[in-house]
């Protein structure tokens, strides 16, 4: 009985373990056809040069244009310190007298500095007076008292605490503008860099 159950093992187990059987042209499969990867195109050289020619020619009207802009935007000295004057004008009333002259006269030294190329913002009244006043040949020698005067003025309310009212301020501002308006027509421009110790 052993060997009958061994036999019907080996029996069920062949059978199940035999394949079907294949035809013979079935058996082994060709090759594949080959498969085609395309190629990327090859760039056109006049197409890049073209594109090269034509940001070359955008990015230089650009530049070019943006000089002309900035140009046009520069402000001359003049018109800077008058435009400085006319903001002070506004606020005159709500600032207090110190800082009013403090602003004033901040704005006439920077406009001498920009205008004649001269070391005024760095300089004490005093010291800018007499080396303008030393300095017969300065295109300022012929406006130096009203300058003077002015620049004292505002040194009073700066540093002795005088008040300023309404008709002071008035007058300070208004001589402030006819000497921008006395230099800015009567003399040219120094080339930059023409400082005088």
């Amino acid at each position: 009985m052993a060997l009958a159950g061994v036999a019907l093992l080996l029996c069920v187990s062949g059978h199940l373990s035999a394949q079907a059987p294949t035809p013979p042209d079935a058996d082994i499969r060709g090759p594949k056809p080959l498969v085609e990867i395309p190629r990327p195109a090859k760039p056109n050289t006049y197409i890049w040069l073209g594109g090269g020619g034509a940001a070359a020619v955008l990015a230089l009207g650009a530049f070019l244009w943006y000089r002309y802009a900035n140009r046009k935007r520069r402000v001359s000295p003049r018109e800077s310190a008058l435009a400085a004057l006319a903001v002070l004008e506004a606020s005159r009333e709500a600032l207090v007298a110190e800082a009013f002259a403090n602003r004033a006269a901040q704005t006439i030294r920077q406009y001498i500095a920009e205008r004649f190329g001269l070391a005024a913002p760095r300089r004490t009244t005093e010291e800018f007076l007499n080396a303008l006043a030393n300095d017969t040949g300065s295109p300022l020698h012929a406006v130096s008292d009203p300058l003077r005067v002015f620049l004292k003025s505002c040194d009073l309310a700066k540093f002795a605490a005088v008040p300023l009212d309404g008709g002071q301020r008035g007058e300070l501002l208004q001589a402030a503008r006819g000497f921008i308006t006395a230099t800015a027509a009567a003399v040219d421009v120094p080339k930059p860099g023409a400082t005088t110790p």
